[in-house]
């Protein structure tokens, strides 16, 4: 009958649990012990599946993986900024159509002060008014204008005193210059 290897691991070496060197089994000093050897192997199997959970459970916070949670919290923070720049994007929009209907009205405004300018300043108006009110004349095209007076010019000479000397006439000058200057 041929014997029955069986093996088991230890990371990542194999071990014989039933050494048999040509069919025989090894003395019993050299021979494995086992059940105490599947005893320590199954401990440290249960040690590294208890190091793995306790990794996984402090990776957890509140029952929900940290990664998870990360995740789920910059989902938020990118829903919550879309939101408020399409918020923005309304206001700016709202605020540029109510800015277009101003500039709209002021532009018809403007159109309706440049005609009652137009009507207010019509040059054939001032010059009928400087005309036929202020008695203005026309210019040829020398540039001079000639108009007839109605009242009769005079003029009178005054009679000058010559008796006067020469220190009242120098007396008088000096009397005009103030008035000449100031």
């Amino acid at each position: 009958m041929a014997a029955e290897v069986r093996y088991a691991t230890y990371g990542s070496e194999a071990y014989d649990l039933d050494r048999v060197v040509g069919g025989n089994a090894l003395p019993e000093e050299e021979a494995f012990d086992v059940p105490s050897q599947r005893e320590r192997i199954n401990e440290r199997l249960n040690e590294r599946a208890g190091e793995r959970a306790k990794a996984k459970e402090e990776s957890r916070v509140f029952g929900i993986p940290l990664l998870g949670m990360v995740g789920v919290v910059v989902a938020v923070f990118l829903m919550v900024t879309v939101l408020t720049g399409y918020i923005q994007l309304a206001q700016i929009s709202a605020e540029t159509s109510r800015v277009r209907s101003s500039i709209a009205d002021l532009e018809e405004k403007a159109e309706m002060l440049e005609i009652q300018y137009e009507i207010t300043f019509n040059m054939a108006d001032v010059e009928s008014y400087a005309v036929n009110i202020l008695g203005m004349a026309r210019a040829d095209s020398a540039g001079s204008a000639y108009s007839g007076a109605v009242m009769a010019d005079r003029a009178q000479i005054l009679a000058e005193d010559e008796t006067a000397g020469i220190m009242a006439r120098l007396t008088g000058f000096l009397k005009s210059l103030p008035e000449y200057f100031g």
